[in-house]
């Protein structure tokens, strides 16, 4: 009789550790010097360690099903730990780049019994920042230092005296159980803290390990965060389940620019088969020439998390001779919406595949997912918030017939001006036509008249060179819907993007907003400075620095028009 497939991360995680005893799990990259420092984990000792970690956190949290929250990177004892907590309690990663009353806001939300962090290292004020927030908390939980210790309670000095056998029965997740709080959500307030199932995770995992055709014998480079759905669902909790052995590539993952420079050394030198990122990541290995280093190991590539651009697809394939392929998910969806197809040739411009069990349908242009990976609903909601099954992606888009899925944009990213509706993609996909545009981004720009109008933000690649106005050119002769030419071309060394690497377009409307505000001043107002920044109910406010009296009401006055609600306002010193 066959064995039963897992229904729970901890059985995928003891198949897998049963299945491939000897083989490497996990490979942590600590340098990359002349040699290449690394450490190896097999997956019978990566299975060990998860039990010992299991009991270790149930004893210092001192109840049954815990909340842990975990301030980590990805390195082989956040592996350890995220799954130990997922498999006796709730496992709560947070992004360890927020701030003390984020952290402390989500944390008690999220009803933490335990905070697992990375101890003190230099250059970084995350153990500083976990004790503090821990001490805003009704729980005071106590915290655990990762790595390097901090205070009395130090992962790995203690690990160890905890057995490695497998769990009792009765501590054991159930699929129907919590295994994950995972914080997503908009650009107003604080994110919400998803709900993600064993069945869910293990869905999403299983989806991995069948579209990217990955076993044993395939190398992974993982260079993204635990606390996004992607590094820690489909990247790890995939490639665990796929019997693979995983890349940790420093402290850092793809944020250390060493890591994105030595990319080709590492393929080489690991025999990496399925490397990739998010489309920022990938534009920024090909910048770095393969020289001499033999990549023939790559089976593909793989990039999502963000709109892929066609020429980024197109510039893997040419420089690399590699397939380009794309994945799309969101956090409601334990990270699994699309993978590739590698029965078919990569589609420049597609986001991907869409393979049963996952359902995807379109309705007035949005993106509608139903499945088994969807989450549970977000932490103090009453139900899910779903319609028959299907939930709301809040991304644009259209399936081709053969089940390909294009985006096309956010919902809340389109641009209206004048009651126009205009797809930001359709800016970008020309701008970075151009060869010597790297990166293209654009947002809608205040305006009196018409609401907002279409601008680009643009990043040029390495060594090359455009002006303004050939770039604009280059939009009005080939942008058919003239409503869409961008008004203004803005150039940037980079493009700014948020901690997971994703373009922050809300950081580029406040950019726009900034420097029509003080074009509109001119030199009727001089010495005005302004910041822009989202309010809390979603419109912009502008703060005002340097503003006299005699210029009081012409500097509000030019901010309303543009529909910019002023915020603040600090006079300017008065003559001695």
């Amino acid at each position: 009789m066959p064995a039963q497939a897992p229904t729970t991360v901890y059985e995928l995680l003891q198949a897998s550790a049963a299945e491939h005893p000897e083989r490497i799990a996990l490979t942590y990259i600590h340098s990359l010097g002349a040699e290449i420092g690394e450490q190896d984990l097999d997956y019978a000792g990566f299975f060990t360690r998860l039990n010992r970690s299991a009991r270790l956190l149930l004893d210092l949290a001192g109840t049954r099903k815990p909340v842990i929250t975990l301030l980590l990177p990805n390195i082989p004892q956040s592996q350890s730990l995220l799954w130990a907590a997922a498999s006796i309690g709730i496992a709560n990663p947070i992004n360890p780049l927020l701030n003390e009353e984020a952290l402390a806001s989500l944390m008690e939300k999220a009803g933490t019994d335990l905070v697992v962090a990375l101890g003190p290292v230099p250059g970084s004020d995350l153990w500083e920042k976990a004790l503090a927030a821990s001490r805003r908390l009704s729980k005071q939980p106590g915290c655990l230092s990762v790595l390097v210790p901090g205070g009395e309670l130090h992962y790995d000095s203690l690990v160890d005296r905890y057995s490695g056998a497998a769990l009792e029965v009765a501590l054991r997740p159930r699929p129907g159980d919590i295994a994950a709080y995972f914080h997503t959500g908009g650009t107003t307030g604080l994110p919400r803290l998803a709900r993600q199932t064993h069945a869910n995770q293990v869905a999403a995992a299983c989806a991995y390990r069948a579209c990217m055709a990955a076993g044993p014998e395939d190398v992974a480079l993982n260079g993204l965060p635990i606390f996004h759905v992607a590094g820690a669902l489909v990247n790890s909790l995939g490639g665990l389940a796929s019997g693979l052995r995983m890349l940790l590539p420093t402290l850092g993952g793809f944020r250390n620019p060493e890591v994105i420079r030595q990319h080709w050394r590492l393929v080489e030198h690991y025999g990496i088969t399925l490397s990739g990122g998010i489309p920022t990541s990938v534009a920024a290995m090909l910048d770095v020439p393969i020289g001499r280093h033999e990549i023939g190991s790559l089976r593909f590539m793989l990039s999502g998390g963000a709109p892929v651009p066609a020429a980024l697809c197109e510039k893997v394939q040419a420089v690399t001779g590699l397939q380009l392929y794309q994945a799309y998910g969101m956090t409601e969806c334990s990270g699994v919406i699309t993978l590739p197809n590698l029965a078919r040739p990569a589609i420049p411009g597609s986001a991907g595949h869409v393979a049963a069990p996952i359902e995807v349908r379109i309705d007035g242009g949005e993106i509608c997912v139903r499945g088994p990976t969807l989450f549970a609903g977000y932490l103090g909601q009453e139900a899910p918030l779903l319609e028959d099954g299907w939930l709301r992606s809040g991304d644009l888009g259209h399936l081709d017939e053969e089940g390909n899925l294009f985006i096309t944009g956010r919902a809340k990213d389109l641009i209206i001006r004048s009651g126009h509706n205009i797809d930001p993609a359709l800016i970008e996909n020309c701008l970075e036509s151009h060869p010597a545009v790297s990166l293209a981004a654009a947002v809608g720009m205040p305006d009196e008249y018409a609401g907002e109008l279409p601008v680009v933000f643009v990043q040029l690649r390495q060594d090359l060179s455009a002006s303004v106005e050939e770039l604009q050119q280059h939009a009005f002769e080939h942008i058919a819907e003239r409503p869409a030419c961008p008004k203004r071309v803005f150039l940037v060394a980079a493009l700014p993007v948020t901690v997971v690497g994703k373009i922050h377009k809300q950081r580029l409307r406040e950019m726009a907003a900034a420097s029509v505000y003080l074009e509109r001043l001119g030199s009727d107002c001089p010495g005005v400075t302004c910041e822009v920044a989202q309010g809390p109910e979603g419109g912009l406010w502008i703060s005002l620095r340097g503003v006299s009296a005699g210029h009081l009401a012409c500097c509000v006055e030019h901010a309303e028009a543009l529909g910019l609600q002023v915020r603040e306002v600090v006079s300017a010193p008065a003559c001695a």
